[in-house]
């Protein structure tokens, strides 16, 4: 008995120590708990900052990896990149479109002015390599001439025998920015009246499209006219020249065309998505649109940081000094202080770009 009675503090002390746990949370009076090691956070990354719309991102390389670490781009249509916008799913709109209305409860997004694209006058006429004025194709687009060896026409070619077809010309029924810069181009010269100031004018066309497809096609018949954004004109096509300010007839390239300083002090429409106004530099390419980047005013949304809004303002910034795939940057040439940035929020403070600490939290 006694050899038995030995073991017993032996077994308690070791029952003791399995339930150690236990015991410790049975605490004396005044004693106090150890504390509990925090819980390890795991830090995701953010996603790429997502760019949709229908202007394509045209900086690659160096130039866009120097304003983000990452940038997804999607080309959608208008309505459906805004919804994107309006959801939270996307950062930056790029487009060349008004946006639809948000939804309630949804601020309205800030457009900026960032690009420049060219547009393309296509047409099939054989072995002819066409000049135009912008009067004279305002004319051609909505009718007012129907063939193509009137004098209006061979005026701007001289020792050239025009065909004597019928001008087909081929208009987009969708909405699009290239038409919306034409109808501002023929309006600003008194061809066409303010009512066909619009997105998706139809004139004079013999044929309407939904998609630039089917005006590729349609150029396969000769006397067909059509019109394209620069970026993305179709290959091996036939495209005019048009006499610019001094008089000399160019190939379209994209430019803003516009000196700043004398009377003309605004060369940005007032109102997100208006036309630009003719252009005022000799040799400058006169049919051209803008390119708009919109956002959410108020950054702080989805869990989004203040690093990310920051990346999406040197973002912005980039494009406007950048060019290519058919989009020409608007601060070459232009007075800095007609581009200043938009004027975006986090958690209802101005953002500073050069702010290293981050604003505090909202409880």
């Amino acid at each position: 008995m006694k050899g038995g009675a030995c073991r017993w503090p032996l077994l308690l002390a070791f029952l003791l120590l399995l339930g150690q746990g236990s015991v410790q949370a049975q605490l004396f009076p005044g004693q106090q708990p150890a504390p509990t090691p925090p819980i390890p956070t795991l830090l995701l990354p953010e996603p790429p900052l997502r760019v949709v719309g229908s202007t394509p991102l045209w900086l690659t390389g160096a130039n866009l990896a120097e304003s983000a670490a990452a940038v997804t781009n999607t080309v959608l249509p208008t309505e459906d990149a805004f919804h994107e916008l309006y959801a939270g799913r996307a950062d930056l709109v790029l487009g060349t479109l008004p946006p639809p209305f948000p939804p309630t409860g949804t601020s309205p997004p800030l457009s900026v002015p960032v690009g420049v694209f060219a547009v393309s006058v296509a047409y099939n006429l054989p072995g002819i390599a066409l000049r135009l004025d912008l009067p004279t194709l305002c004319a051609l687009l909505s009718g007012q001439v129907s063939r193509w060896n009137t004098s209006a026409v061979a005026a701007l070619n001289p020792g050239t025998e025009l065909p004597a077809l019928p001008v087909l010309v081929s208009a987009r029924t969708a909405r699009n920015g290239v038409s919306l810069a034409v109808a501002g181009a023929c309006v600003k010269t008194g061809v066409w009246p303010a009512s066909q100031l619009k997105s998706n004018w139809s004139g004079g066309a013999a044929f309407s499209r939904a998609a630039p497809g089917a005006q590729r096609t349609d150029l396969n018949i000769p006397g067909a006219l059509a019109l394209f954004a620069l970026q993305a004109t179709p290959p091996n096509l036939q495209i005019a020249t048009l006499r610019s300010v001094g008089g000399s007839f160019v190939a379209p390239r994209s430019e803003l065309g516009l000196t700043v300083g004398g009377t003309l002090t605004e060369p940005f429409p007032r109102q997100p998505f208006g036309v630009l106004p003719a252009t005022n530099v000799d040799g400058a390419y006169p049919l051209r649109g803008l390119v708009w980047a919109s956002v959410i005013p108020e950054q702080a949304y989805r869990g989004r940081s203040l690093d990310r809004a920051r990346s999406l303002l040197r973002l912005i910034a980039a494009l406007r000094t950048g060019s290519g795939r058919g989009v020409s940057g608007l601060a070459v040439g232009t007075a800095t202080d007609l581009l200043t940035l938009p004027a975006l929020n986090y958690q209802g403070q101005a953002i500073d770009q050069q702010q290293t600490t981050p604003l505090p939290q909202q409880p």
